[in-house]
């Protein structure tokens, strides 16, 4: 619309004012030209909106003593609402424009007469007042009354030129193994043309159409004739139409084979398309693969459905409103933006998330295994293996927080590393981090060191006699939960990239340093008595910090729980290295090299 404006200004109708009426529907809008000293002023009646059936926006105006009725959208929808068909002419500039890549508008105009306006104002009002689920259909069905037998004023074609940086972001996407479909509402010429603009296309991408279908028997034809086309191909491309998709979408084999095409081709451009079209196709490619994650990016209104529809929208902050930015999950200013957020931000974020959930499910389970062992060697009297103050600090305090910080500074490589190494992104579509194999190793981690840390201080200065004071057993018991602290946060510094960098010692160092302040505090202190501690951890911090055993115990036996660990990094690092640990040690054998150089 801007362009709209501006254009006009250019060729000397300048719009001045747009004023509400006090007390009426309308507006007043006043336009200066074409000329000198000509002021011309419209009284806008109705304003019949677009909408993702209708296609088309139309106001009814009042100049002078005569109403007109001025409509404009795409020519596929004004071409049956004209007095006679589109003339070869116009049909052949709509076709240069669309090859050029500007987005082309049809105007069209009639004289309303004055009774035939009060009758359809009555009729429209009447729609409107009603009530019932059927108002919206009515509505429609009265506003395109009017819209019939016009005339045609002309086209427009506007330029929507692309951002910078949209045609590199777009092969970073495709080489990061991401599928691209293009939902557009332009023709299939006009789309066809910026997709090779923004290289979604090459040269080399062999396309398959499947347009201007009939009937749905022609669009299963079309979908078959093109998923044998791309067969056998490695870069093709896809195009379809709304017409043809408005075939598709209601029969099950069409969504079937339209989801198998989308995955046989690296990318997919959809043209045509109403907005509710673009969420349905989002919705298709969910149902039809239910562990397949969905990403819809807009700027403008009709990109809402499609982002509400997808699993992640974004949002484009830019100058079609912010609609779009105000329905998605993540705004960004410019689409090249779209590359550091997945490359930087959604790689990290989904590692971050997969080591969340494996620590916070192995840590639990290291803990109770101590209490599994103990039940057992108390045949399953159901007494507590460990003070119940430490137990509840536990996932609160000792083993819980410091992750913020271990793994939200922990980078595998920085950020302009990781823009230009798309492949680092496959781990997430891959599931590397996440997935039944690492799960269960997790657990087996957890299962032996859960068994190290209890049954080590046990058998070596513990007791099995199970006393409500101080003994040998709540010696060894709690010596057992330290070394389950010690051993669950260090398990953590070894799954980080960066594992000596200051956010993460510290807080490592700082979780374990209250889990040992909790239990002085709690031993030796009047504000244990006072909280409620348990008689048996009386006096124990100062008994268990005279005895040489818990100190080498709690020295060497998380060494010990954690070699294995040690060992599988070591092995992987070796002999099948991830991606990341290849780019790493490339970077760290590129800084060893500057070194050595300047020595």
């Amino acid at each position: 619309e801007v362009a709209l404006v501006q254009a006009a200004r250019d060729v000397g109708v300048v719009f001045r004012s747009r004023e509400r009426l006090p007390g009426m529907n309308g507006s007043e809008i006043t336009l200066d030209g074409p000329g000198q000293n000509q002021t011309q002023t419209f009284h806008v009646l109705r304003e019949i909106e677009f909408s993702s059936d209708r296609k088309r926006m139309s106001v009814v105006v009042r100049c002078g003593g005569e109403v007109w009725c001025v409509t404009k959208g795409a020519d596929s929808t004004m071409a049956p609402l004209l007095d006679q068909p589109l003339d070869v002419a116009t049909v052949d500039q709509l076709n240069a424009f669309s090859k050029k890549g500007l987005r082309t508008l049809v105007v069209a105009m009639k004289k309303i007469d004055p009774t035939y306006l009060r009758e359809w104002e009555s009729a429209l009002q009447s729609a409107e007042a009603t009530v019932d689920i059927s108002r919206n259909e009515q509505v429609a069905r009265v506003s395109a009354r009017i819209e019939t037998n016009m005339q045609l004023v002309g086209v427009t074609a506007v330029e929507d030129r692309l951002q910078d940086g949209v045609p590199s972001a777009i092969k970073t996407v495709k080489d990061a193994g991401i599928r691209l479909w293009v939902l557009t509402g332009d023709k299939v010429e006009t789309a066809v043309d910026i997709a090779f603009s923004c290289a979604l296309f090459d040269s080399r991408t062999h396309l398959a159409y499947v347009t201007h279908a009939a009937s749905t028997e022609e669009t299963l034809e079309k979908l078959a004739g093109a998923k044998r086309e791309l067969a056998n191909e490695v870069n093709g491309g896809l195009v379809m139409d709304g017409a043809t998709l408005t075939f598709a979408l209601a029969h099950p084999e069409a969504r079937k084979m339209i989801y198998e095409l989308g995955i046989a081709c690296r990318s997919c451009v959809c043209c045509r398309l109403s907005p509710m079209q673009k969420r349905q196709l989002v919705q298709l490619v969910r149902d039809s693969n239910k562990v397949t994650i969905t990403l819809a990016i807009g700027d403008g209104a009709n990109d809402v459905p499609m982002i509400e529809g997808a699993h992640l929208g974004v949002g484009v902050r830019g100058k079609e409103g912010v609609q779009a930015v105000q329905v998605s999950d993540i705004a960004i200013s410019q689409f090249r933006f779209l590359v550091p957020l997945l490359l930087c931000h959604g790689q990290r974020a989904y590692r971050r998330m997969a080591v969340f959930l494996c620590f916070f499910l192995y840590k639990n389970v290291a803990l109770v295994l101590s209490d599994v062992i103990w039940s057992i060697q108390d045949d399953f009297q159901g007494r507590i293996a460990f003070p119940e103050w430490l137990s509840m600090g536990y996932n609160a305090i000792f083993t819980s927080w410091h992750i913020l910080f271990a793994l939200g500074w922990d980078k595998g490589v920085p950020d302009h590393v990781a823009n230009c190494h798309p492949e680092l992104y496959a781990d997430g579509p891959l599931r590397r981090h996440f997935n039944p194999f690492i799960f269960f190793l997790w657990m087996c981690y957890a299962v032996l060191h859960g068994c190290v840390a209890w049954l080590v201080p046990n058998y070596w200065y513990g007791s099995r006699e199970y006393t409500e004071g101080p003994s040998d057993f709540w010696k060894a018991a709690c010596a057992s939960f330290l070394l389950t602290c010690v051993i669950v946060n260090l398990k953590l510094l070894l799954n980080c990239y960066n594992p000596f960098t200051a956010p993460a010692l510290a807080s490592t160092a700082a979780s374990i340093f209250l889990a040992v302040l909790a239990f002085l505090f709690l031993g030796e202190t009047t504000m244990g008595d006072m909280l409620g501690s348990s008689d048996m951890m009386k006096g124990l911090p100062s008994e268990l910090a005279s005895s040489w055993q818990a100190w080498l115990s709690l020295a060497v036996v998380p060494l010990i729980a954690l070699l294995i660990d040690v060992a599988e990094k070591v092995g992987r690092s070796k002999f099948c290295p991830s991606e990341m640990a290849k780019l790493r040690a490339a970077g760290q054998s590129a800084r060893t090299a500057v070194e050595t150089m300047r020595e």
